[in-house]
């Protein structure tokens, strides 16, 4: 297939942890060549649509997640993922992009098949310790795997293949500044606690915050991403709070873009404090040195959250609270630990800091152009 060599491909999508690194690149991209023509495939999702519904050359694609189990749910799965493999070979013929880049995830799957088949070389990245799935099927046949995590934990890919880029940062995200607490209309001067349970949300999280809010929102601030999951539990219970409490609280479902500012960079500069789930987001907030309380989620696939968690705890850059164990007590009691210790606080940030690289993005986007202009 004859190539338009200012196309750029770049898929990923579904959750804000799949799209907010895509949207980084396209950006990044731009930047260094704001002639090139980039193209961007996801599924069209409320989170992802947040960060990627802007972009002129956005495009959806109805596709599934492949299962081994067959069931009628997982049936539904396989003609999507059909029609899915079909739109992806249209769109991949009609974009005739150079290149594609790859963040992962079940959308990644037929847009990839389909670059394989024209022939197209692509990229992928990888965020957690462990390889994802469509990655691990991927990774034999990409030019270049890029990983989050020290090359060690990545023995599926060939060691000529694999570079050790660290997380997709957003451009400006890994300076060192503080502040943000106005953009969440905080009027005291409290240390600020910043939960995420991520654009999913977490229901135990949310549970065993609002469970102690009462006892914190005297002494702290809490910004609270709530995610889709929880954001109407925590918002029922904001509301019922004496107004001097609904100040010191700041509840969204999600944290993105608003008059300008970017509202998740603006919470975590904000932030005294991080209680976080253990997805790929921990590499993020490790390089903008930032004390955590990590939640690995038990149910990810092949623990890789777990995994994440016990990266950081081992490197002493992270407390973590396994879900079976968090509670409202137990939340309560390592936020006072942490607070009452500025000490450890520091030292876990510090450690934090140096664990990750923090020009990622750069170099994946100078490969990615100079990959389209050959």
């Amino acid at each position: 297939m004859k190539q338009n060599n200012s196309s750029i491909l770049l898929v990923g999508g579904g959750t804000g942890g799949h799209a907010a690194p895509v949207l980084a690149v396209y950006r990044k991209i731009k930047e260094i060549d704001r002639e090139a023509k980039v193209f961007v495939i996801g599924v069209g999702t409320k989170e992802e649509r947040a960060f990627l519904g802007t972009i002129p050359n956005y495009i959806k694609i109805k596709t599934g997640k492949l299962n081994r189990y067959l069931t009628i749910k997982n049936l539904v799965e396989l003609i999507k993922f059909v029609i899915g493999s079909i739109q992806s070979l249209y769109y991949i013929w009609k974009i005739k992009p150079s290149v594609v880049f790859s963040k992962g995830g079940y959308v990644s799957l037929p847009v990839i098949n389909a670059a394989r088949f024209f022939n197209i070389p692509y990229f992928l990245h990888e965020s957690d310790i462990v390889m994802g799935k469509v990655n691990r099927l991927l990774a034999k046949n990409a030019k270049k795997t890029y990983v989050s995590f020290p090359l060690q934990f990545y023995k599926e890919v060939t060691s000529n293949k694999k570079i050790w880029s660290g997380p997709i940062l957003r451009d400006g995200f890994a300076d060192a500044v503080s502040g943000g607490r106005k953009s969440f209309g905080f009027k005291n001067n409290n240390p600020i606690i910043f939960l995420t349970g991520g654009s999913q949300g977490s229901l135990n999280m949310s549970k065993s915050i609002i469970g102690v809010a009462n006892k914190l929102l005297d002494n702290y601030n809490i910004i609270h991403q709530a995610g889709k999951h929880s954001y109407d539990l925590v918002m029922d219970f904001h509301n019922k709070l004496e107004k001097n409490k609904q100040a010191n609280y700041y509840v969204t479902e999600m944290l993105v873009e608003k008059s300008g500012k970017d509202m998740m960079l603006e919470a975590i500069n904000a932030a005294d404090l991080i209680i976080t789930r253990a997805s790929s987001t921990i590499s993020e907030l490790a390089i903008k040195a930032k004390p955590m309380v990590v939640v690995p989620w038990k149910y990810s696939a092949q623990d890789h959250q777990l995994k994440n968690a016990k990266f950081l705890e081992d490197h002493n850059s992270a407390i973590m609270i396994t879900d079976d164990s968090l509670g409202s007590e137990s939340l309560f009691s390592v936020i006072k630990l942490l607070f009452s210790d500025k000490d450890k606080m520091k030292e876990m940030a510090s450690n934090a800091s140096n664990l990750f690289p923090s020009n990622g993005v750069s170099m994946i986007c100078e490969d990615i152009i100079d990959e389209a202009k050959e």
